[in-house]
């Protein structure tokens, strides 16, 4: 090769590096920016499900039972055998009543409830075998209802029974056919929350865009005996809670 080849040769090896170290600094930039979306996103729906800093509402839908619906304070649930009373945005006169409109409240009997058992924010299945020889094997399956807001799932196996309880030991264990028979294989539920105002400097409320600033979430999960898929949506969208409970009828049909 001539000198001036070799220039050139270095020049765009030079070059190329220059891009490639560029190309990696924005990938490192565009990657830390997602993980602190990520982060703040998961920290909205951890209080969002467990009512803290605030109140939220939740009405569950399956394909089993008539929806219910329940009010979440710090953690605690209460059933609400009434109508839930949203915050009205309409302005009151008399200051005595003011209260009454500013948080979501129960028309009807509120009680103390447990969390609803169709009700869970993550899901580990799994595939268990006997620990010793049989002359026919068959696998039982698990869900873990966690209590804790989680997005990813974990499959798991081989395992046995000890170790299920053992990673499920703060959640509710039953399998796949027990949690289909009591719920249908969809659920759907609808969360809105109402913020302290306290809070703003510590959840991103820029989420919450609903009435008197409050934030919804929908996570709905269809179950099947191959699969478990799980849809989130942090705004209220009208148009996918009635496709989702509505086309699930035919496919509950076509499933059973």
């Amino acid at each position: 090769m001539t000198p001036v080849n070799v220039l050139q040769t270095q020049n765009l090896r030079v070059t190329l590096e220059t891009i490639l170290g560029n190309a990696k600094k924005l990938a490192d930039s565009l990657k830390a920016q997602i993980s602190i979306v990520q982060e703040k996103e998961e920290r909205l729906k951890d209080t969002i499900v467990n009512g803290r800093f605030g109140i939220t509402t939740l009405t569950v839908s399956t394909l089993r039972k008539l929806p219910k619906n329940y009010i979440i304070r710090d953690g605690y649930w209460t059933l609400c055998n009434g109508i839930l009373q949203h915050p009205t945005t309409q302005e009151v006169t008399a200051a005595a009543f003011s209260d009454l409109y500013a948080v979501p409240r129960c028309i009807g009997q509120e009680v103390t409830s447990k969390p609803d058992p169709c009700v869970f924010n993550s899901v580990i299945k799994y595939d268990t075998i006997p620990s010793q020889k049989r002359p026919e094997y068959s696998e039982d399956e698990y869900l873990c209802l966690k209590p804790t807001f989680n997005t990813t799932l974990e499959q798991y196996f081989s395992v046995t029974k000890h170790i299920v309880n053992q990673t499920c030991k703060s959640g509710v264990i039953r399998s796949m056919a027990d949690n289909v028979l009591e719920c249908g294989v969809r659920v759907l539920s609808d969360y809105t929350y109402y913020p302290n105002k306290e809070v703003t400097s510590y959840l991103p409320l820029e989420y919450c865009e609903g009435t008197q600033g409050s934030c919804n979430l929908i996570v709905a999960w269809h179950l099947s005996n191959s699969s478990v898929e799980n849809f989130e949506f942090i705004k209220d969208d009208l148009n996918f809670k009635n496709y989702f409970m509505k086309s699930a009828t035919f496919l509950n049909n076509a499933l059973y």
